[in-house]
């Protein structure tokens, strides 16, 4: 399973102190991780490579080279829908999302990012 936050990430946007919540935090973390990763279909998550005058790299074949960093926009995404899973744990009370679908600021982050050809 891809993860695209830490726990200390989780605990940090969440306000928690405690490890108590330790372990539902990472299943949720996966689970917000995953989601993103499936409306992302084919879409880059990671941030492109940069030389020292901040042209991004391209390999051989003239494709991007991508490091291990993954974009703020997703890591934000995967913050936001950890925080409706945290909150909302059993139903959507406040109806921020349709069923089947992302809540509203979390595809306004991805959107720019997915790939439309595969949806």
């Amino acid at each position: 399973m891809i993860t695209l936050v830490t726990l200390e990430d989780a605990k940090a946007h969440l306000r928690i102190d405690s490890d108590d919540d330790d372990a539902d935090l990472l299943l949720k973390i996966g689970a917000a991780s995953s989601s993103v990763l499936n409306y992302m279909k084919s879409g880059v998550v990671f941030e492109p490579k940069r030389d020292a005058s901040g042209s991004v790299e391209l390999d051989a074949d003239g494709n991007v080279v991508y490091t291990r960093d993954v974009r703020f926009e997703v890591r934000a995404a995967v913050l936001l829908m950890l925080g409706f899973l945290f909150k909302n744990r059993d139903d959507d009370a406040d109806s921020a999302f349709e069923p089947g679908y992302l809540p509203r600021p979390v595809t306004a982050l991805l959107y720019p990012l997915r790939d439309p050809a595969l949806a």
